[in-house]
């Protein structure tokens, strides 16, 4: 696989590329972490100002550095082509390089919400993935109460796998979550 810095994706209407955090931290504090309506099933809390911004990105970045040497990861800024705005980020992490399984996480800011921005994100990383790596499965989970994020899913072609129930905390209640995945020959079935 390519060296993930110099990744680039581009659908119709959206740009993927690697995540910089001197260009990008503004535009996810104004975009992202700072809308209650993103955090709000999110593990985070709204950020503040820029500094609590930098140091949830921060966090973030940490998390993926300290995982599987071995494992393969990349979070992508998610650009609107028009704009040139920053609207979302998406990211992918191999979290069983045995199983070639790896897990897919996302956000799109609440102002771009319902305009299909988070499908075609996901659908292109997906393909991306499929196409460029040795992967087997993605999956991606969210909480159940979180009902448009699994709309998100099924149109990105991910199948409904079920329902964990309390099985995290989140800001201080159990949580139920809804796991979805797809497969290689689940994408190769689908797009031959």
């Amino acid at each position: 696989m390519e060296n993930r810095r110099s990744v680039r994706i581009e659908t119709e209407r959206l740009i993927l590329r690697c995540f910089e955090e001197s260009l990008d931290s503004e535009a996810i504090f104004r975009n992202l972490v700072s809308d209650p309506e993103v955090a709000r099933f999110m593990c985070f809390d709204v950020c503040k100002d820029l500094n609590d911004a930098l140091k949830h990105i921060n966090s973030w970045l940490e998390y993926f550095s300290k995982q599987n040497p071995d494992s393969s990861w990349n979070i992508f800024s998610v650009v609107n082509k028009s704009t040139d705005e920053l609207i979302g980020t998406i990211d992918y992490i191999e979290n069983d390089c045995e199983a070639r399984s790896a897990e897919i996480g996302y956000k799109i800011g609440s102002a771009w919400w319902g305009n299909g921005y988070a499908t075609e994100a996901l659908y292109a990383l997906i393909k991306y993935l499929f196409e460029n790596t040795d992967l087997n499965r993605l999956w991606a989970d969210h909480d159940l109460r979180n009902v448009a994020s699994g709309k998100v899913l099924l149109k990105a072609g991910m199948l409904y796998e079920g329902i964990a129930r309390q099985c995290y905390m989140r800001k201080g209640h159990l949580v139920d979550k809804a796991s979805y995945a797809i497969l290689r020959e689940d994408w190769v079935r689908n797009n031959s």
